[in-house]
């Protein structure tokens, strides 16, 4: 090449993908010749930047080919990448068409990666790290590398000079140029490949100088790519208010109320064995004085009356249970990878055992749970036939005394005595444990302060639509507490898998290095032919259409289940009133159709019979309410969430994982009436024995049967009580927080106490006047686009949240 009476301009070579070597051409008519700074950059005050520390010279010369098509703009912007450096390991000036022997060169691609070029036959490109070490090395003895740095440096810079004729003792390649049918041979006189201009399509490689490759060991090794920012565990730093310790308890698991339930459990059985003990030494407890007196209230609705508060305590036990056990397996770093998706936060203990626990690994919360279900199910059914009326002789004469039914009174302490261990075992379970808890999660706020600095709400994408979102979830080791990223000091709080990446930097940046996200909602289009589907996008066509909408909601909640229930509840009073008044059937009395008379441990199947029965059916009644009760909590803060207009977070905080026993009082009834109302008499009109019933207590069934069935006509779950999914799973929950902007609102930033939350929600955020309404709709997410969930209903300098449930049917 020649660089005389050229005009000269200075080229960067640019960056060479050392993964995967690829090879661009383009019709130029200058050519490139190397400065000396090639070899001496280190040492010359001239030379390039430290970015690009090779100097080429441009030289216009004619093309002697015919034009080729150029190359698209696609491929000049990946030539264009970046600065290359070309660097001699002996850092020796020398010219490129003289080599000197016994030197080995390098290609780096920027700074991180290096592409050795060496005479190897099939094995040229090699990745290693940048190491100082590394570029002072020795080279190979007695190998020439410079003539391959010549052909890499002629091919990434599409080098069109002239080539002169083809020598006679140039060996022929495999190597075919696809583009111009030109072929390439090495050229022993020069020392590097050349063209020739016969199109040829197969051509045989030459066989190149065989040299010894290094060992392994001899280049530095690349270490493993592991991310700098990652979770690490830690714990709270001590006598800080700033970090509080992790182990609150709900109120019913605390150690006086647990001690509290424990005791009336005990004092029930000391009850029970003492009638039991009494009654058998002492032929009876009380003498039998009529129907209807005090002592009839005392022995047939006393003892149901008794067990009520327990099962309520239960019920409230239970729920309390429910919330905090996938937060407690978190904070006990259980190797558990379903407890998010997996493990059910609302209660299902009611008619049917929940065994839930026991496939989590969690043997003493499903023991507690099945012993829960065992006391609420029979407990009330058992007690209304504890006691029954036995004809004794008693110093030569005949009496009547209620007596303690042997059999069914030990039953009761066998229940109850199982009820009490089962709480022992909750009580030492969170006394010498964490629940990694800093407050009582009754709300949707409450988890939004769990997880707003998680790492795993990648996991969630675009999970608000999808039927499941178990399904499309993996397993992850997870872990409830404090934590710190890799390089920096800051401890917070949360959700998150240990020694994994953030994940989501936003979360962890301050407002002002956070990047702006676009605002507003994108333009959709109605499809009206799909229902108002949209047919752009996958995600899109779910995120806007009423099916996925309004898809879920619990089965027996749903519009055809609902009419079933009324029809049959219905059906069931007005057969049950029928029966009972027509020909007074009842208050006339009815033949028991079974053995009266008491045995000698004062059981009598007529008696238990028209006892356990009854009972039996208004407990299964008051159960069968509980699950409509948890759900219609559970969804009250979506249907405040779904107005128009948005609603107050003081209307939307209203506890989706919370049970209170407000309804429970009024159902409940139904069972401690239907136990005791129902006795055996002897009617000397008729000489026979007849079940009669205490017709006032009677009445009172009847009423309260007829306003349970009056209630299951305000169980229309309406409109927005339909959601996406299901809401029972602390997963499902998160699907519909992942990407809101509330996680990153500085108004809810990381508050330590739940008096401190509960302010942030009812005051107005800096700068604005009005308190905020949240929502819950398809809003803009902290990726810029949009999204179906949770969020306020109004943000400066963006369009307000969709809302598309309109008025409530």
């Amino acid at each position: 090449m020649s660089n005389q009476d050229s005009p000269m301009r200075n080229f960067s070579l640019r960056n060479v993908n050392s993964s995967k070597p690829q090879l661009y051409r383009t019709n130029s008519q200058q050519s490139i010749a190397a400065s000396d700074d090639y070899y001496s950059f280190s040492d010359r005050a001239g030379s390039s930047s430290p970015d690009s520390r090779v100097t080429a010279m441009r030289f216009a010369t004619p093309n002697e080919r015919s034009p080729q098509p150029s190359p698209s703009s696609s491929h000049r912007r990946q030539l264009a990448r970046g600065p290359s450096m070309i660097q001699d390991y002996q850092q020796t000036p020398q010219v490129l068409g003289s080599p000197r022997p016994g030197t080995s060169s390098t290609v780096r691609s920027g700074e991180d990666r290096v592409a050795r070029i060496s005479p190897k036959s099939d094995e040229t490109i090699r990745q290693v790290p940048p190491s100082r070490e590394y570029a002072g090395r020795e080279p190979t003895p007695g190998l020439d590398d410079s003539p391959y740095v010549r052909f890499a440096i002629d091919q990434l810079t599409a080098d069109e000079h002239a080539q002169g004729p083809q020598r006679k003792d140039s060996v022929s390649t495999n190597t075919t140029n696809d583009y111009t049918g030109e072929r390439l041979v090495w050229d022993e006189s020069l020392g590097y490949f050349t063209r020739a201009r016969t199109p040829i399509r197969h051509m045989e490689v030459p066989e190149r100088p065989k040299y010894k490759s290094p060992s392994p060991q001899a280049l530095p090794q690349r270490p493993n790519s592991i991310d700098p920012e990652s979770f690490v565990a830690v714990d709270a730093p001590e006598d800080s208010l700033m970090y509080p310790p992790l182990d609150y308890l709900p109120m019913m698991l605390r150690a006086w109320a647990l001690g509290g339930v424990i005791l009336c459990c005990l004092l029930m059985i000391a009850g029970i064995a003492f009638c039991n003990i009494w009654s058998h030494r002492h032929q009876g407890i009380w003498d039998y004085t009529g129907q209807g007196d005090s002592r009839y209230f005392v022995m047939e609705f006393l003892p149901q009356i008794l067990a009520a508060p327990i099962i309520i305590l239960n019920l409230m036990v239970q729920s309390a249970v429910y919330r905090t056990a996938p937060f407690a397996i978190m904070a006990a770093n259980r190797q558990i990878g379903y407890v998010l998706q997996g493990l059910p936060i609302l209660p299902r203990n009611f008619v049917f055992p929940d065994l839930s626990h026991f496939r989590y690994g969690e043997a003493l919360f499903g023991f507690s749970m099945f012993t829960i279900w065992l006391s609420n199910f029979f407990s009330i059914p058992l007690l209304s036939c504890l006691f029954q009326a036995k004809f004794y002789d008693v110093d030569g004469e005949g009496v009547w005394r209620w007596a303690s039914v042997q059999s069914v009174g030990w039953t009761l302490i066998a229940s109850y005595g199982l009820l009490t261990i089962g709480l022992i075992g909750l009580l030492l379970r969170f006394v010498f444990r964490w629940t990694g808890l800093m407050w009582d999660p009754v709300s949707l706020a409450d988890l939004i302060s769990i997880i707003q600095r998680s790492n795993i709400l990648h996991d969630y994408e675009h999970s608000e639509t999808v039927p499941k979102v178990k399904e499309s979830l993996d397993p992850r080791i997870l872990r409830l507490g404090y934590w710190k990223l890799s390089m920096k000091p800051e401890v917070f709080y949360g959700i998150g898998e240990m020694d994994a990446p953030i994940r989501t930097p936003s979360l962890h940046q301050t407002e002002k290095g956070k990047d702006k996200q676009p605002h507003g909602l994108a333009k959709v289009t109605f499809d009206l032919e799909h229902a108002g589907a949209f047919a752009n996008d996958p995600f899109d066509h779910h995120l806007y259409s009423p099916f996925t909408r309004y898809r879920w909601t619990p089965w027996f909640l749903r519009k055809a289940a609902v009419i079933t229930w009324v029809i049959i509840v219905f059906a069931l009073f007005i057969a049950f009133v029928t029966v009972s008044f027509v020909n007074d059937a009842v208050e006339g009395g009815f033949p028991p159709k079974l053995p009266t008379l008491p045995s000698t441990g004062a059981f009598s199947s007529s008696n238990f019979l028209y006892s356990f029965i009854p009972a039996t059916i208004g407990n299964v009644l008051f159960l069968a309410w509980q699950p409509i009760d948890t759900y219609f909590r559970a969804l009250q803060p979506f249907v405040e969430l779904s107005s128009p207009n948005g609603t107050s977070a003081e209307k939307a905080y209203f506890s989706p994982i919370h049970l209170l026993p407000q309804s429970n009082l009024v159902s409940i009834a139904i069972p401690i009436l239907a136990g005791g109302v129902f006795v055996a008499l002897w009617y000397p009109t008729s000489s026979d024995v007849r079940i009669s019933a205490l017709m006032p207590a009677f009445y009172a069934l009847v009423a309260f049967c007829g306003l349970y069935a009056v209630s299951f006509l305000s169980i229309w779950p309406g409109r927005r009580r339909y959601l996406p999914h299901d809401i029972s799973t602390l997963a499902d929950l998160m699907s519909y927080f992942y990407q809101s902007p509330l996680l990153a609102d500085k108004l809810l930033r990381e508050p330590r106490s739940k008096t401190d939350l509960v302010t942030r929600l009812i005051v107005a955020p800096p700068s604005e006047r009005l308190l905020p309404m949240y929502g819950f709709g398809i809003y803009v997410g902290r990726d810029g686009k949009e999204h179906l969930g949770i969020d306020r209903f109004h943000r400066p300098g963006r369009t307000d949240m969709l809302i598309t449930t309109g008025t409530m049917k």
